[in-house]
């Protein structure tokens, strides 16, 4: 990691975000599948190739369980990540484009 974006962020943000999406009525169908949609049912955002809210995107937002629990993913504090400051008003750092060897690319969080 780099001094931009720390793990604790990563963690932090993951786990909102599961939880808001997981925790919005219309979710799940009556069987307990998940449904079409980004957070609910909406089947219009669905793509054509998209069954059952695409069960295999949805997965990787467990892949950090395969981490063992002494890695720093687990063991970092908790921290605030960037679209939260900014939203509460607290102090970020600046976004900016970083250039190495010739590769660009987008520093978010």
């Amino acid at each position: 990691m780099n001094d931009f974006v720390r793990i604790g962020q990563i963690r932090s943000a993951l786990t909102a975000a599961m939880k808001r999406m997981f925790s919005v009525k219309g979710n799940f169908d009556e069987n307990g599948f998940l449904r079409l949609g980004f957070a609910g049912h909406q089947p219009g955002l669905a793509d054509w190739y998209t069954n059952n809210g695409s069960l295999y995107l949805t997965s990787e937002i467990f892949l950090p369980l395969g981490l063992p629990a002494g890695h720093s993913f687990w063991t970092s504090p908790a921290q605030d990540w960037m679209a939260k400051k900014a939203w509460n008003g607290i102090e970020f750092p600046k976004d900016h484009v970083i250039r190495e060897k010739n590769l660009h690319q987008s520093a978010y969080f």
